[in-house]
């Protein structure tokens, strides 16, 4: 609904959505800049704790600055309620765009290189991002995915949702709690399933789901239910893209198997690494932002000037609901993935029994997801 209420120094227009922790909002400022504006909600503004964890992460977002990431302008408190606001990104999220491009056959392989390129840019670069006196924030984005990239209509490529990282080191030892998964389920990397030690590197495993989904137009670990998504993560089983879309070149198919090795040790050891062998096949592909623009063009026609923001670059994981429901309802619908000769059974009875207890466990306690969240936060805040 269209509206005009003032919000400070923001005339707030349109409600977007509410979720468990704000509404979200279309504003303009005085100048007239479009802006989306994100409101926590009352019952949470009067969280001493609360608020000062989302202090701390605006002042961290607030902080980043990256031609591939969705770029904060603002945060503060206005009349006790604090607010977050952000730049406004004519396009659509790249599951919207894999639904149409699926329609028409198989994805370019250009398209899924040069978004991927962008993608891991912008992790190199927040991967690396340090304090003034130099000390490494640490910081992993943790839910990478279809829905958290944004193509624009002018041929950018941003990733989303930086608000939600858990990045200071001090606070790694809170972020992962037994039986309680953080992040979209079909994106998770198998030592999170496993409820391992997560770094950076399980941001590389989620942009190779990414990279291989965009290049087959398939989804990699999607199951018909949440468990049998968690034990196609951990199984981690994955064929080259190329066996689904032959225009796929073997370069592509080394770079994305290597980002899927189930072992952190066998993956890219970081983004940087990842973005120059990625860049290579994009200048041989000859895929760059004109294309992309046209691509949008193509696919959606002159929709630019009415583009919604996408509805997750500011709802969190943790506040659409996924962890309480099969994981990966807000993704697209795109094919399963064939699979693999090699099936689940050749993990072993046994294993394979005591691995459905943790999973199991797991999933009961991500019923409570956003609660988890709100704890583990607030002992790290502490």
């Amino acid at each position: 609904m269209s509206v005009g209420i003032q919000f400070g120094r923001y005339l707030l227009r349109e409600r977007l959505g509410t979720g468990g922790m704000a509404s979200v909002w279309t504003a303009v400022d005085a100048s007239g800049q479009a802006l989306v504006v994100k409101r926590i909600l009352p019952s949470l503004a009067a969280d001493a704790e609360f608020v000062a964890m989302f202090d701390r992460e605006a002042t961290l977002s607030a902080r980043l600055r990256h031609p591939n990431i969705v770029r904060v302008v603002d945060h503060g408190d206005y009349e006790g309620e604090r607010y977050l606001a952000m730049e406004h990104l004519y396009g659509r999220d790249l599951s919207t765009v894999m639904m149409e491009l699926v329609k028409r056959g198989a994805p370019p392989a250009g398209l899924g290189a040069f978004v991927g390129l962008a993608v891991c840019r912008a992790l190199a670069y927040v991967h690396a991002l340090a304090a003034d006196d130099g000390t490494p924030l640490g910081l992993v984005h943790r839910d990478v995915s279809l829905s958290n990239v944004m193509l624009g209509f002018d041929g950018s490529v941003k990733l989303l949702d930086f608000g939600v990282a858990k990045a200071l080191a001090e606070e790694r030892s809170q972020q992962t709690q037994v039986g309680v998964l953080k992040g979209k389920w079909s994106y998770l990397a198998p030592e999170q399933v496993e409820g391992g030690a997560a770094d950076h590197r399980a941001d590389l495993f989620a942009l190779g789901i990414v990279l291989w989904e965009m290049l087959t137009g398939r989804r990699l670990f999607k199951g018909a239910t949440g468990l049998q998504t968690l034990e196609k993560v951990r199984a981690a089983q994955v064929l080259p893209p190329s066996t689904i879309n032959p225009a796929v070149p073997q370069a592509l198919d080394a770079i994305v198997l290597k980002a899927l090795a189930r072992a952190p040790s066998a993956r890219w050891q970081s983004a940087a690494q990842l973005a120059d062998a990625l860049a290579g096949v994009v200048a041989t592909l000859g895929f760059g932002a004109h294309e992309l623009r046209l691509a949008m063009m193509a696919l959606f026609g002159d929709d630019e000037d009415t583009a919604p923001v996408s509805r997750v670059a500011f709802e969190p994981t943790w506040e659409t609901g996924e962890l309480a429901s099969s994981g990966g309802a807000d993704e697209p619908s795109l094919p399963r993935a064939p699979v693999p000769a090699a099936t689940l059974e050749s993990l072993g009875r046994k294993s394979r029994a005591d691995w459905r207890l943790v999973v199991a466990a797991a999933a009961a306690a991500a019923l409570g997801a956003f609660t988890g969240w709100q704890i583990s936060l607030l002992h790290a805040a502490r």
